[in-house]
């Protein structure tokens, strides 16, 4: 049984779909079932809610979570009630979602549990504090539709597939733009804020700050009409701690008479910023705040390990909703995301979750893991 070393951190892994029925939960059962295989512990928590049997737009069966005895997790208590797997409840949270209290769980044999947790960052945050020291490696279930809290990870892996689109080309230039936004902030910037504020905040060269009252995310074209107004020639950095939508950041970067050179745009994380638009338009703004000569950082960087691909979507047949299952090109689809991507690619139906594991284990160096 592998442990943790003395005063390091546990890796915390979201497992990030891209739309529903792109593989999150069979990557997430495979990666738990390498885990025991290996004799190495991990815990569970979620954001928002999955884990139903059937689908309930398509009506298809979806891979159940089935659990086994010794892992600690975090549910919601309507999850706990709900579950076939014998639970120890080993104490209530303080988060409150829809479907009750979150409970700290140990699962005492073999079944099946759903997960439910919160949809805030410092939600999350507590949760995975809560389940610190139980496993080595912390697996977050998550989707791209509630990526905010998943700035409380250290690492994601996506999984999309033709469940989001059977356009193999576009599927895989998405999952590209989703990359490249991972990847766009500076490690270390000059006039880096010491921490990040809670509400937009602009910093000038000369010390000076103007806040945004009462304005923690960019989400409307108003805000960035009113930010528009205060960078002037001597701004040096703005922080902007909330979510930001692609629209209204299109507002500034389409105001041509903004000096934007050397300005430093410190954001939460690149969660943030997906959760405010389309991946490729995310991607292309950022793109456009670049060719300007501005600066990107990400206040809480998360590493992009791999991409998970599934050949699977639900075919509606006739008029009355009924779908059944149907697959592109699988190697068409492995071959095109591993001509785009420069990341490792995996079907895990076919190769299975042993060197995604690995990737997991050695993402960062030391490791949490002797």
């Amino acid at each position: 049984m592998l442990c943790l070393k003395k005063g390091t951190k546990t890796v915390r892994v979201g497992i990030v779909g891209t739309a529903k029925n792109t593989g999150k939960t069979t990557v997430l059962i495979a990666l738990m079932n390498e885990a025991r295989r290996r004799a190495i512990p991990v815990s569970l928590t979620g954001i928002g809610y999955d884990g139903e049997a059937i689908d309930n737009l398509t009506l298809l069966p979806k891979p159940r979570l089935d659990v086994h005895e010794g892992i600690h997790l975090c549910t919601a208590e309507e999850c706990v009630r709900q579950a076939t797997a014998p639970c120890e409840v080993i104490a209530p949270t303080e988060e409150i979602t829809s479907l009750g209290c979150v409970l700290h769980v140990r699962i005492m044999g073999e079944g099946r549990i759903m997960l439910a947790g919160p949809n805030k960052t410092d939600s999350l945050r507590r949760i995975l504090a809560i389940l610190e020291g139980y496993a080595p490696v912390q697996l977050i279930d998550g989707a791209l539709g509630r990526m905010v809290p998943m700035a409380a990870a250290d690492a994601v892996v996506f999984t999309t597939g033709a469940a989001r689109s059977t356009n193999i080309p576009h599927l895989a230039e998405e999952m590209k733009a989703i990359m490249d936004v991972f990847q766009m902030g500076e490690k270390s910037p000059r006039h880096l804020p010491s921490a990040m504020p809670d509400e937009i905040t602009i910093y000038s060269r000369k010390g000076v700050k103007a806040v945004l009252a009462g304005c923690t995310s960019l989400l409307a074209d108003a805000d960035a009409a009113s930010l528009s107004a205060r960078i002037r020639d001597d701004v040096r950095c703005v922080a902007i701690p909330g979510a930001v939508a692609s629209n209204p950041f299109r507002v500034i970067l389409n105001n041509s008479a903004l000096m934007l050179k050397g300005v430093l745009f410190d954001f939460a994380s690149p969660t943030m910023l997906l959760a405010g638009g389309k991946p490729i338009e995310v991607r292309d703004n950022l793109e456009q705040l670049l060719k300007r000569d501005a600066h990107i950082h990400y206040r809480h960087p998360i590493r992009l390990i791999a991409v998970a691909i599934n050949p699977f979507f639900p075919r509606q047949v006739g008029r009355r909703g009924y779908f059944k299952p149907e697959y592109v090109n699988a190697e068409e689809l492995e071959r095109e995301f591993k001509t785009c991507l420069s990341l490792p690619v995996f079907n895990i139906m076919k190769d299975g979750a042993g060197e995604l594991f690995d990737l997991i284990l050695n993402a960062f160096k030391g490791g949490a893991l002797l």
